[in-house]
Formats: C-alpha cells, sequence, structure tokens
C-alpha cells in the first residue's frame, strides 16, 4: 500500500496521554480491480460472455443464446431473487445437459459454493465427471483459472476447485451422505432406482436434506425426460407454484400460440413415416392466418416467443417479479428445437399410430408428456343398442318430451353439436335429435334456430338453451356469438372440481388479443361454468341403462358409428378425473355431457311433457268481498 501521511490523533474514551495512529492510502489500480464488487450479470448474458462448448458438441465454440432461445429464460430465471428450485420437463436433446452446465458454470464464477450433481447410477455420475464436467472447466477460459492443477484435485467423482469442491454422486443413500450442499442438481430424475423398502428415504429426499445449511442461498435442480404420469419428474412440475409454456409467435401474422400435436400437418394422400421424414414434407400450421411454416419459419416463430403461465396469461418476467414464486416449472417439448425437424416429429407421430409402443415414444420423447395407460370403459356395443327407429332430425311423440337443448363443441377447424329431447321427471330420459359437424357458427345458429323439429303428430319444438364450449379455442368468437344471441345461447367452461354442480360467473372483457390488449364486453356476458366430472358421472352411468328403462340415452336410428365410437374412448384416471386419450376423438361425449348441463339449468326434469314457459304479468290486487252482502269493500 502506499501510504500518504501518517496523524497522530488523540480519542476521547482512551486514558490521558495515550495517542492514536490513523493512516491515510491511496490504493493502487490493481487493488481497487480485486476489491471492487462486481455488478450483477444475469446467466445468459454471462454464458455468452465467457462460456465456450467443447469441440465434441453439436456447434462447437463461443455459447449463442440464439441456438436455443428458449434455454435463455430458463436460466435467467433461475437466478431471478425468489426462485429456490427449477424444475425442467423436457424431450431428450434439447438443451437440458446445457442448462445443467451453464448454472453449474455461472455458481463456479459468481455465487460459488459446494456443488452435487445426482445421477441414476454410479456408471453415469463417473462418465458425467470426468468427461461433461471437466470438459466445461477446461474449455471455458473463466473457469480454467479455478482448477489447482494438482492431479488429486481431479477424481472420478469430485474435483476441487480453488473456492469449492464439484461432487458427483448417484440415487443411493450411501454416495449422498456426508456433505453439505449449496447447488444441487438432480439429473434424470424419472431414471432413479426405485427405493428398496419403505423404510429407506428416496433419493431426492435425501439429496434435499444435504441444503439444510444453506437455507437462504440455496439452488436446486430437477431436470428429466417424462415418463409415466406418477413419474417423479411430472409429479415435481405439477407441486409447482407456476408451469410456465413457450409460446411462439407467427413470423407471417404476429399471432401468439403454444405449439401441440394438431398443429402439425403432413400430405392427405402419403403415410409413409419415412418418406415424410427423408422429403422433409410435413409443415406446421399456424392457428390464426393457417400458414404452413417449414423448419426454417418454425425457427423464427421459436425465435421470436417467450415463456407464458398459461393459467394468467402473464410472461415469465412479470410474473416471477409480481408473484416471486419459490418453486417454479418448465416444459419444453421437443419441436421447439432446430435440431429436431417438423418431419420427424411427424413421421413419429405415424408410426405410434401402428404401435403402442411407439406412441409411447411419441408420448416421451417428443411431446415431453407422460404416457398414460388407459383402456375403454364403455364397449362400441353398448352404445350401438340405445338406437330406436326414428330417423334424424324427428322428435319422440306421444307427449313425452319436455322441451330441447342443444351443445357445441368447439374446435379450431369448426364446430360439433347435438341437439337433443328431455322427457320430464328426475330419470332425466333424453332422445338424441340431430348432430354433427359444421364450418361457422352462422350454419349452427341456422340448424338450431330455423330447422324445424316437430314429432309424428306435427307438434313442433324450439330448442330452447344451447350451451357452447368456450375453453380453449376461437374464444372471442364463441363470446360474440353468445352475447349475439343472449338468453338463448350461454358460453361454457368445464372445471374438474366446483363445489357446485354448476354456476355462472359475469365477464367484464374479451380474452386479449395478439399484442395483449383486452377488449371490454358492453353489458358484460354471464359464463356458464360446469363441473365436468360430476355431469361425465351422470353420463355414464345413463348409457348403462338399457333403452326399454326410464332414464335411457337414446339415439336416433341414423346416427353413425363414428359417433357412437367417440362416445366410448373417455375414461376416469387414478386421481377420479375424466381423461381423453390422445389423439382420440371426444366430440359426441362431450356434447353429450354439455347437454346434460343446458337440461339442468332448464330445470327440464321439473318441466311437464307440452308445457310452455309463462311470461310473469304484473300481480293484480283481490277484491275483497263482504260475506253478508256480497258487495265489494272498498
Amino acid at each position: 500500500m502506499q501510504n500518504d501521511a501518517v496523524i497522530h490523533v488523540s480519542s476521547r474514551w482512551l486514558p490521558h496521554g495515550v495517542d492514536v495512529e490513523r493512516y491515510q492510502f491511496q490504493p493502487s489500480k490493481a487493488e481497487r480491480r480485486i476489491c471492487r464488487k462486481r455488478k450483477p450479470i444475469k446467466p445468459s448474458i454471462w454464458a455468452e460472455r465467457h462460456r465456450v462448448l467443447p469441440e465434441d458438441s453439436a456447434l462447437p465454440g463461443r455459447w449463442r443464446n440464439s441456438t436455443s432461445p428458449y434455454l435463455t429464460g430458463i436460466l435467467d430465471a433461475s437466478y431471478t431473487p425468489g426462485v429456490r428450485e427449477l424444475v425442467l420437463c423436457a424431450a431428450p436433446q434439447v438443451g437440458k445437459t446445457e442448462v445443467i452446465n451453464t448454472v453449474l458454470g455461472y455458481a463456479i464464477d459468481r455465487d460459488p459454493g459446494p456443488a452435487m450433481l445426482v445421477y441414476p447410477d454410479r456408471p453415469t455420475a463417473t462418465h458425467n465427471i470426468k468427461n461433461r464436467i471437466r470438459s466445461l472447466l477446461e474449455s471455458t477460459p473463466r473457469l480454467a483459472g479455478f482448477m489447482t492443477g494438482r492431479e488429486d484435485d481431479v477424481a472420478n467423482t469430485r474435483i476441487n476447485l480453488e473456492h469449492m469442491s464439484v461432487y458427483g454422486a448417484w440415487a443411493t443413500p450411501s454416495s449422498l451422505a456426508n456433505k453439505f450442499i449449496k447447488h444441487l442438481i438432480f439429473d434424470e430424475i424419472d431414471k432413479y432406482p426405485a427405493v428398496a423398502s419403505k423404510s429407506e428415504a428416496d433419493p431426492i429426499s435425501l439429496g434435499e436434506k444435504r441444503q439444510r445449511t444453506f437455507r437462504w442461498s440455496r439452488k436446486r435442480y430437477k431436470i428429466s425426460s417424462p415418463t409415466i404420469e406418477s413419474g417423479p419428474i411430472w409429479q415435481e412440475l405439477q407441486s409447482c407454484q407456476i408451469v410456465f409454456h413457450y409460446i411462439v409467435r407467427c413470423p407471417s401474422c404476429g399471432g401468439f400460440q403454444r405449439m401441440n400435436t394438431k398443429g402439425h400437418k403432413f400430405p392427405e394422400d402419403e403415410r409413409d413415416p419415412a418418406t415424410i421424414e427423408n422429403k422433409l414434407l410435413a409443415r406446421y400450421e399456424c392457428e390464426h392466418c393457417k400458414a404452413h411454416w417449414d423448419d426454417n419459419q418454425r425457427d423464427k416463430a421459436v425465435a421470436l416467443g417467450e415463456w407464458r403461465d398459461l393459467v394468467s396469461g402473464a410472461t415469465l418476467e412479470a410474473v416471477l417479479k409480481e408473484r416471486r414464486p419459490a418453486k417454479i416449472g418448465f416444459h419444453i417439448p421437443a419441436w421447439l428445437s432446430r435440431f429436431v425437424s417438423l418431419s420427424e416429429v411427424a413421421a413419429a407421430f405415424l408410426k405410434g399410430q401402428a404401435s403402442k409402443q411407439k406412441m409411447r415414444d411419441y408420448c416421451n420423447a417428443y411431446e415431453a408428456e407422460p404416457w398414460v395407460e388407459y383402456h375403454v370403459e364403455r364397449p362400441l356395443e353398448r352404445i350401438k343398442v340405445l338406437k330406436d327407429e326414428r330417423p334424424a332430425g324427428v322428435v319422440p311423440g306421444g307427449g313425452v318430451v319436455a322441451g330441447l337443448t342443444a351443445a357445441v363443441d368447439t374446435q379450431d377447424n369448426g364446430f360439433w353439436y347435438e341437439v337433443r329431447a328431455w322427457g320430464w321427471g328426475l330419470q332425466r330420459e333424453s332422445w338424441g335429435i340431430r348432430e354433427g359437424f359444421v364450418l361457422c357458427l352462422e350454419d349452427v345458429a341456422r340448424i338450431l334456430w330455423d330447422e324445424r323439429y316437430s314429432d309424428a303428430d306435427g307438434n313442433e319444438y324450439n330448442v330452447e338453451l344451447a350451451v357452447i364450449d368456450s375453453g380453449g379455442h376461437r374464444t372471442s368468437e364463441v363470446y360474440d356469438w353468445a352475447r349475439t344471441h343472449r338468453g338463448r345461447v350461454y358460453a361454457y367452461k368445464g372445471e374438474q372440481r366446483m363445489n357446485k354442480p354448476h354456476d355462472f360467473t359475469t365477464l367484464e372483457y374479451m380474452p386479449p388479443d395478439k399484442r395483449g390488449r383486452k377488449r371490454s364486453i358492453p353489458g358484460g356476458l354471464r359464463l356458464l361454468r360446469g363441473n365436468s366430472n360430476f355431469y361425465k358421472d351422470r353420463l355414464s352411468s345413463q348409457l348403462e341403462i338399457a333403452p326399454a328403462d326410464p332414464g335411457a340415452w337414446h339415439l336416433h336410428g341414423d346416427v353413425t358409428d363414428d359417433w357412437c365410437k367417440q362416445m366410448t374412448v373417455e375414461y376416469v384416471d387414478d386421481n377420479g378425473n375424466w381423461q381423453c386419450p390422445k389423439g382420440k376423438d371426444n366430440h359426441a361425449w362431450d356434447c353429450g355431457y354439455m347437454n346434460l348441463v343446458a337440461a339442468a339449468v332448464k330445470r327440464m326434469e321439473f318441466r311437464k311433457p307440452g308445457e310452455r314457459l309463462r311470461v310473469k304479468t304484473k300481480k293484480q290486487k283481490r277484491k275483497k268481498i263482504n260475506p253478508y252482502t256480497g258487495e265489494e269493500v272498498l
């Protein structure tokens, strides 16, 4: 240090005559550089400045966030204030390993502390520590400076750095003991071995206890591709406070959307997976403008995308700032990666149509969702026996019908509908009148209210109430249509858990448009909410009733086998919720249970056949008559 002066001063609290020497100095540039506090930096920025991918990588050299844009938000979220745990459920080879390496490298440089990576078995742990983690340190100059250079500090399952240690462990109690850890990474947790006995704790719980001494500064990551619904990664994802999904943006129209299986298109006359994959015939269809993206346009759409919370519609940054969650999750399907072509996805889907094992691979490795075993609750023949001799469009005669309702299942490409007639009484017997598929709501309105529905005696019936699905498809269009037909149409949203069978909610605004703006609804809109599990249970029960018994669910004689088949696909999972298997159409089933909701709203079971709703008139005062004279009393 460079001393400028020495000043002798006396302090009042010291004994008389005792002097204190106070030194003044000017630090050198090198001393100021060492002592200066470094400014905070996001992990994604740190990666672009310092990370260097080794030669055996797909794209060796400097890290570029533009290669996998969806990883940027995950990296930055991991070091957002308040976030202590991050769950990543992703398809294979979409960047999970690079997330691990980057957050570990960032921790070594900017947030040092003992780190542990837990793998499914010992060989995997040894391989990753000796190759991937060591390669991360040696190929990145910023991190290479922390290595000691001593051979003993680089072992099979441990690397000692100048200021911290990195441990490799595997999913057994012995390898997870006797260490205190600040940064804990569980890799491929769905491949961890099952617990041998009930008295033994699972590896994840054992590893989490290693972080107790770092209560306020710990970081924890759980990463894996999914396997089954009860697997660890899917259960961890469901336990997150918020789960984020990546929303891409169409390069043509600018519309935001979440990519899904239904959007993948390929030529109708080509069903050979190898031909589609080799000739790159598959495209992705924008749900807004119907433009077809090739792989390059898909990459542009991903580059323009952002992470969002699907429940609130808010962006990743907004949610983390406002709610400050401690445990968050991310879901990454394979088709977001530039290394996976759209044609490969389409080919895998077609292979899955012919093989249950291939379809399971498609669910896990491309959709990044768990495989759900299911069985058919109702055989097809059980539905066909409900058909009677009536042609389509004819109402049962004999004065048994109390009224008509309709249900509309909304899809991106059109609308499925069903008109049903209801008898009175708690048996809720009903008859299918007409069903089908149309392209626009104008056709739905014509079918419901312009067509004439009559019985054999010539008595005409009107559709008194239509319930139309508004959740997930063309919501704004459905709201406008329901507003136009107030009183005879309710926009509907199904929920698996409700305190009542159905209820109403008043909406003041339309859903946000492409730019995030909300349009007010003049006069508001009553949204009908229904307990889908409750009404689907009721529908399932009614389908078991024989056609000759009270309360049967009748179908007209012209109903197609496809419509009957759609009544068989849904099943009840282990949690008691009704589920539809992937790739199966259930529009008839949805129309059926929504018609039950409509009948409950109109209270059809209490209305006698032929009875019409009476218009309430102003109540007249009763005249008071003198019983002795017979004259009116004023």
